[in-house]
């Protein structure tokens, strides 16, 4: 996966729990200290992977403006450096 700890807590007794080994898409992941059914193996994939896209577009979608607009205003201050189609 993406190399991430596979820790999840308990949603009763916010316990740490983790998966073992490789499981199966229909695994399900028991509570090791209230025995609750902490998630599937195939519902933790899909939030890990959309919290991984997540992180992905924040980091690319987070922008420094100021810098931006510094680089458009030395781009555009130097016709003869840009490239012609």
């Amino acid at each position: 996966m993406f190399q991430r700890t596979r820790k999840v807590a308990c949603p009763e007794c916010n316990g740490s729990n983790f998966w073992n080994g490789n499981p199966k898409p229909t695994d399900v992941l028991h509570c090791r200290y209230c025995d609750a059914i902490v998630i599937s193996y195939t519902e933790y994939v899909e939030q890990a992977a959309k919290r991984e896209a997540e992180r992905l577009l924040a980091e690319f979608v987070e922008t420094d403006v100021s810098r931006d607009l510094a680089h458009l205003k030395a781009v555009l201050a130097a016709p003869d450096q840009r490239i012609s189609p």
